[in-house]
């Protein structure tokens, strides 16, 4: 009932003037919009992507990471040169930590070595190639789950924030689109709004009082964002504009990065595929969102729509085809390092790995 509703009204101005002062995070007047797929002739985009796989020893514990940069460059006639940095399947970055970490602290450890291996690439690549779009594979920023608890692991985590924010400075001074794409998000940013400003969309209009016939808050707290769009948007549209945060001085992560930068993050989805669910974008805008976001959204949807079932860009599969690390790579780092010492390779096992049976 509620998604029926919306759709006859997704197309209208429903956000007047008056509801964007009072819900600052809304940024456009409609629920949905065309997004026309971009002709790609002469575009050359680049997606970064990083794998990452770590094994805690007796004695040491060891992470490697891989980031890779894929540039796609349309030419004429639908042709597409793909170049690669720092190379193609590039050797992963090993990391060893002697320090004794909780299981909690290592996996957040692993995960800002991975971010600082991706962002320096992200970074590097602009150097060596022109480009127009860049994308992350996941989010323009750190994640709650990324912020250590220990004072030990906190230079890290400034590291990392310091190279997104170098990474966005970069984009700016280069003319580069940076957008993230989130491939799975439970995210329920949209969904949330969205009950907190129908009692006003009811009071102005009286085609929305519908909604009240049933407890659409009911509804609406077991809805994802991604289930909500896959819903309302019809395949080649994208959803309204909102803000990452609608305070971002007291956002768990917005708060941590410099006010140069807290307010110039936004969100949106796409439904480049039919049977697939939407994938959320999130992209850095300078000045009007609105005409960065059909930029972005447009080649973004049209790197999307290969297969009816499967919606992701061409080039970040690719990106994540060239930096996934298999178990066996890690066997051979552990078998290397245990040569090096001197030691039999099972002596670096914990013992809950080498039980007989």
């Amino acid at each position: 009932m509620l998604v029926s509703v919306l759709r006859r009204f997704k197309g209208e101005e429903i956000f007047d003037e008056e509801i964007k002062k009072a819900f600052n995070d809304i940024v456009e007047s409609k629920l949905a919009y065309p997004s026309p797929p971009a002709d790609l002739t002469g575009l050359k985009v680049a997606s970064v992507d990083g794998g990452l796989i770590s094994r805690s020893l007796r004695l040491i514990d060891v992470i490697a990471v891989r980031a890779v940069a894929v540039i796609f460059k349309y030419e004429v006639g639908g042709r597409v040169s793909a170049y690669y940095y720092p190379e193609e399947h590039p050797p992963p970055k090993i990391t060893f930590n002697a320090d004794p970490f909780s299981q909690m602290d290592f996996d957040v450890s692993a995960g800002l070595e991975r971010l600082s291996y991706e962002l320096e690439v992200a970074i590097n690549v602009q150097k060596q190639y022109d480009i127009d779009l860049l994308l992350l594979d996941g989010s323009l920023l750190p994640q709650a789950s990324d912020k250590p608890y220990t004072p030990g692991l906190e230079a890290k985590y400034l590291k990392v924030l310091g190279l997104f924010e170098k990474l966005y400075r970069s984009c700016v001074e280069n003319g580069v689109s940076l957008a993230g794409v989130v491939k799975d998000t439970r995210s329920t940013r949209f969904v949330q709004l969205l009950s907190s400003v129908i009692p006003t969309l009811v009071e102005k209009n009286k085609a929305f009082r519908e909604i009240l016939s049933f407890d659409y808050r009911l509804f609406i707290r077991s809805l994802l964002d991604s289930e909500l769009f896959f819903r309302l948007l019809d395949k080649g549209e994208r959803s309204m504009i909102l803000r990452y945060s609608d305070n971002p001085n007291v956002h768990p992560v917005l708060k941590d990065v410099s006010k140069d930068w807290r307010d110039r993050f936004y969100i949106t989805y796409l439904k480049p595929a039919e049977l697939d669910r939407p994938i959320r974008v999130e992209f850095l805008a300078t000045g009007n969102p609105t005409g960065e976001v059909r930029k972005v959204a447009s080649a973004i949807m049209a790197l999307s729509m290969h297969h009816p079932e499967y919606a992701l860009p061409s080039v970040q599969l690719e990106a994540h085809a060239q930096a996934k690390l298999a178990e066996k790579e890690m066997d051979f780092i552990c078998d290397q390092l245990a040569h090096k010492i001197g030691i039999p390779p099972s002596f670096l096992k914990p013992r809950d790995k080498m039980l007989p049976i």
